[in-house]
């Protein structure tokens, strides 16, 4: 009577969880996370770009995650979810304040993620201040008119801007913790070879912009139904991604200096083959580097510095002016494996783009000492041999 009473119960709750649906009974192609380190001077464009998100696209076989630590709100986390005609947010957790530039934090809602939305595969899209590859605790002034309103651009850094804190480019790679479709970096800067590479074994795709971008940002209320096509068709989504950004601000109806975007999709499987040819051609060509002085080229640059040796150039353009037309050649024909599509506006706020290979590179003339040694530091000067 026993056995038949606990044969009962054991049937009476697998009858109850079968009527409660939770993430794990429907699986889906693809979870995203919008990870927005939102607690600094972006705080009220940050919010905007939430209710574009609201207004979009949203997946019927994808869950589209969104972490938003603000600058007037304890962090948390959320998906988005439609009730009726109405898309809202649905809290999964709460947090007291945090530093949402740390790795362990990112690294906490990746694994979240994974966790109570499981999918074929994963994505993540960055939304922050950024600036490259530079170490955080540097301080440069950049002029972003139209944006901030030609002030001192907040300290830089590589990830994430928290108050006073910032989050090096290796602990980003390091707050990874699987392997992830693509990343998306709605954040300045981060268009770069050394960001490009250190990301390599991370992720298969990445999305990002070599100068700055204007701090409305990605236009997510046309981006998120190409960021959903299936596996196989990615790599057309994420051109379409590029796109939409690239169409937005080029047809921005504030005109003038709004009308400012460059953007690219890199595919990371090449970038070893892209560092060896690199490298190859630093090697042959050493005096030439030792002696290189970008403005005697005019070098594409990419930063709007007001003073000092800028830290942004295009790295196809620096190449063509270093290495003999046989071993260009051989470049172009990897480096057109790496950025499979690029696009910019004929001016990015006060900088021509008059030739635009899609990817920035630093380029080490007369910089501070301090900026030297943390470059030689980098994956990719590792790989190339810029510094020796």
């Amino acid at each position: 009577m026993k056995r038949f009473a606990y044969f009962i119960a054991i049937f009476a709750c697998a009858l109850i969880s079968s009527c409660r649906k939770s993430p794990l009974d429907v699986p889906v192609e693809r979870s995203v996370l919008i990870y927005i380190a939102g607690d600094n001077d972006l705080n009220s464009a940050l919010y905007r770009n939430i209710e574009q998100l609201k207004q979009g696209f949203l997946p019927k076989t994808g869950n589209i995650l969104v972490y938003h630590d603000a600058e007037d709100a304890l962090p948390r986390l959320f998906r988005l979810v439609k009730r009726g005609s109405e898309v809202v947010e649905e809290l999964i957790e709460q947090y007291e304040e945090e530093n949402s530039a740390t790795p362990e934090v990112l690294t906490r809602c990746l694994l979240r993620m994974r966790e109570l939305y499981p999918a074929e595969d994963y994505a993540l899209i960055l939304s922050s201040h950024a600036t490259g590859w530079v170490p955080q605790g540097t301080r440069v002034r950049f002029s972003a008119p139209m944006v901030f309103s030609d002030v001192d651009y907040p300290q830089v850094k590589t990830f994430g801007k928290d108050g006073r804190y910032e989050m090096e480019l290796e602990q980003l790679v390091s707050a990874i913790p699987y392997r992830l479709s693509f990343i998306l970096f709605d954040t300045c800067l981060m268009g770069g070879i050394e960001v490009t590479y250190a990301l390599r074994n991370v992720t298969d795709w990445m999305v990002a912009s070599p100068t700055e971008i204007i701090a409305e940002g990605f236009p997510y209320d046309q981006i998120m139904q190409p960021i959903f096509l299936p596996r196989s068709d990615l790599e057309r989504g994420l051109k379409e991604v590029c796109a939409a950004f690239y169409r937005y601000y080029s047809e921005h109806t504030g005109g003038g200096q709004w009308r400012s975007a460059t953007i690219a999709l890199y595919h990371t499987e090449a970038l070893p083959q892209l560092a060896a040819s690199v490298k190859s051609i630093f090697d042959t060509h050493r005096d030439k580097l030792n002696t290189f002085v970008p403005a005697n080229h005019q070098l594409q640059r990419y930063d709007q510095l007001i003073s000092g040796p800028h830290l942004f150039y295009d790295l196809d353009h620096f190449i063509s002016t270093i290495a003999t037309p046989t071993e260009y050649e051989g470049f172009s024909q990897i480096f057109e494996k790496v950025v499979i599509y690029k696009q910019a506006t004929p001016f990015f706020m006060s900088i021509p783009i008059t030739r635009f290979g899609g990817i920035s590179t630093y380029i080490p003339v007369g910089q501070q000492s301090t900026l030297r040694e943390a470059y030689k530091k980098t994956d990719w000067n590792k790989a190339v041999g810029l510094l020796e």
